[in-house]
C-alpha cells in the first residue's frame, strides 16, 4: 500500500469516527460513503438523510500544519515551507517558564504561531458556514435532508480560559436562540478538547 493510500484509509476512518460522535450505531445505519453529501444515512425510522462533513480551522495555517505528513519536522528542519504560511509560522528555541520564575530551555527546537482572537476565529465558523450554505444545491438532490457536521479538533477554544469561555457562551447563546439561516437541516459543531472531552452545540435545529 502506497502513501497516497494510507493517507485516503486513514481519512474514511477519521471521517467515521466523526461522524459517530454525533451519529452513534446502532441508532444511525451508513447507507452509503462518498461525495455531496459525505454520508448517507438511516435512522431507526428509516428516515434516510446526507451528512455534511467538515472541519473547522482558525486559519488555514492551522489546516496546513495538521493536514500536511510531517510539517512539523520539515519546518523545524528547514526543509519546506507553504507559501501562505512565510512570516506567520517561526521556528525558535522553547523555554519552559518554572513557577519560582527560573527558564529552562528544552534541548529541541518549536515552531510557534499567534493565536487568533475569539472574534476571528468565530468570524471564520461563520465563513465557513456560509461556503458550506452556497454549495447546498450541489449536493444530492434526492435527499430530503442534509445535514452539515462541523469537526473542531481544538482550534476554536485553543489559548486563554477567558477566550474559551467568550467563545462558549457566544456558540451556546446561539444554540439556545436557533435562529441561524441555512439550506441545511441541522448544523451540529462537535468540538474535541485536549483532554479528549467533546463538547456538541446545535448551531442550528429542525
Amino acid at each position: 500500500m502506497n502513501k497516497f493510500n494510507k493517507y485516503i484509509d486513514k481519512k474514511k476512518i477519521d471521517e467515521f469516527k466523526q461522524l459517530r460522535a454525533f451519529y452513534p450505531e446502532p441508532e444511525y445505519s451508513v447507507i452509503k460513503h462518498e461525495d455531496n453529501p459525505d454520508f448517507i444515512l438511516k435512522d431507526r425510522n428509516n428516515y434516510v438523510f446526507g451528512v455534511e462533513l467538515t472541519k473547522y480551522y482558525d486559519t488555514p495555517t492551522s489546516g496546513r500544519f495538521k493536514n500536511i505528513p510531517n510539517y512539523l519536522e520539515k519546518l523545524i528542519n528547514n526543509k519546506f515551507i507553504h507559501k501562505g504560511d512565510k512570516g506567520i509560522l517561526k521556528v525558535g528555541e522553547i523555554v519552559k517558564i518554572e513557577n519560582n520564575g527560573k527558564e529552562n530551555p528544552f534541548p529541541d527546537k518549536g515552531v510557534l504561531r499567534a493565536i487568533p482572537q475569539s472574534p476571528d476565529r468565530i468570524k471564520a465558523l461563520k465563513e465557513l458556514v456560509t461556503s458550506k450554505n452556497n454549495k447546498y444545491k450541489q449536493y444530492d438532490k434526492s435527499l430530503k435532508a442534509i445535514d452539515l457536521l462541523i469537526y473542531d479538533s481544538g482550534d476554536l477554544i485553543a489559548g486563554l480560559g477567558i477566550q474559551k469561555k467568550q467563545i462558549l457562551n457566544y456558540l451556546f447563546k446561539q444554540e439556545q436562540a436557533n435562529t441561524l439561516i441555512s439550506p441545511f437541516r441541522k448544523i451540529i459543531l462537535i468540538i474535541e478538547e485536549s483532554s479528549k472531552k467533546v463538547i456538541k452545540i446545535l448551531l442550528k435545529s429542525s
